[in-house]
């Protein structure tokens, strides 16, 4: 995504004190384009119009109102920060669509594993949102108490990670043969996340990158992750790219590494863009959507599932939380290449009558 920031004053004075302004905030300079009609400024009368562009190549973490939290990828600039998109109804930035072309294959993990380098500024972030964040552990993992726990020793515990559209309920759910056996064992724990925008948190901000989701839950996550128990990670369709993304950071920031992960029916994180078999849901219409979300379980969707797409529901709470949930893959950057591979066994399912999913995908 790129940003343009314009303007709108008619006023010439106004011109440079704007590109001051911008250029301190951005530490970014500015390029004038006579080709772009968005800003006209006049000079003096019957004088030549003038008219500025800024542009550079960022990437919308997230928007919250008209606030962009942007990430730089190109020139010059803060890594990352938050801009207005908008002062007094008139619009600043506008949003540049992707292109329709995928990325080359960026190509995957390197041939062995090894060590990573410790981030100690994303380590210092990571500590700092957890302590903001200490009161909310059970907005995250809803069933956590609901369980039984904390236990006083466990021995081990498992952290699942749902699926799009969904929420931690396909692991909590009563009577299925894994809260049996947890229930019986009395020594694991398990922590089941929601993603923001859903049961408990059905009012926070819906992430659509898994660069802002996966730093989020591992805040949550943080102190049980330094607290000594081993751990496992479980993964349901997109729930295994955020896995992963979470896995990524906990090396990082230099937390111990489950003693294996279990990633069910999605592709690999570093498959090629290009031979992705869903679309991109930004630019579906209605029927197009529910369409792609039928393709993904045609069997539920058809059957009791079929009732997300009735009104008001769909509208209000279905079609926004499956189009922020589906950009989280659909919209996904693999920016891993050449990275260690993970010391720990990957136990991966591939599932027979995915319509999407194919075994070499998941191999």
């Amino acid at each position: 995504m790129q940003v343009r920031a314009v303007c709108c004053s008619e006023q010439q004075v106004m011109l440079p004190l704007f590109q001051n302004f911008l250029s301190e905030l951005l530490q970014a300079s500015w390029a004038l384009a006579p080709a772009v009609r968005a800003l006209r400024a006049p000079t003096k009368k019957g004088g030549r119009k003038r008219e500025s562009q800024l542009t550079r190549g960022v990437e919308e973490l997230k928007l919250v109102g008209d606030r962009l939290h942007y990430k730089r990828l190109t020139g010059t600039g803060p890594e990352e920060g938050w801009v207005s998109t908008k002062i007094s109804g008139k619009e600043l930035l506008s949003k540049k669509e992707a292109a329709d072309e995928p990325a080359e294959d960026v190509g995957g993990p390197g041939e062995a594993s090894g060590p990573v380098a410790l981030d100690e500024a994303l380590k210092s972030k990571i500590e700092a949102d957890c302590k903001a964040k200490k009161d909310d552990f059970l907005l995250y993992c809803m069933k956590y108490k609901v369980l039984g726990f904390p236990l006083e020793k466990p021995k081990l515990r498992v952290l699942a990670f749902h699926n799009a559209g969904s929420a931690e309920s396909i692991y909590t759910g009563p009577g299925t043969p894994f809260i049996q056996w947890i229930k019986e064992t009395k020594q694991v724990e398990l922590m089941a996340f929601d993603y923001p925008g859903r049961d408990k948190l059905l009012k926070a901000t819906k992430h659509t990158t898994t660069e802002t989701l996966a730093p989020e839950l591992l805040a949550v996550a943080y102190e049980k992750l330094t607290d000594g128990v081993p751990y496992i990670v479980w993964g349901h369709s997109v729930g295994t790219w955020v896995a992963f993304e979470f896995l990524q950071l906990c090396r990082k920031v230099g937390l111990p590494m489950p003693l294996a992960a279990f990633l069910v029916t999605f592709p690999a994180p570093h498959y090629p863009e290009a031979k992705r078999p869903w679309r991109r849901n930004a630019k579906l219409n209605n029927a197009q959507m529910q369409e792609e979300v039928k393709n993904w379980d045609n069997v539920h969707f058809s059957d009791a599932g079929k009732v997300v797409f009735e009104d008001p529901g769909w509208k209000d709470t279905w079609e926004p939380m499956m189009r922020a949930d589906f950009k989280l893959f659909d919209e996904y950057k693999f920016k891993h290449a050449g990275c260690p591979k993970f010391d720990f066994p990957l136990h991966c399912w591939w599932c027979e009558k995915e319509h999407f999913i194919k075994p070499d995908m998941v191999e």
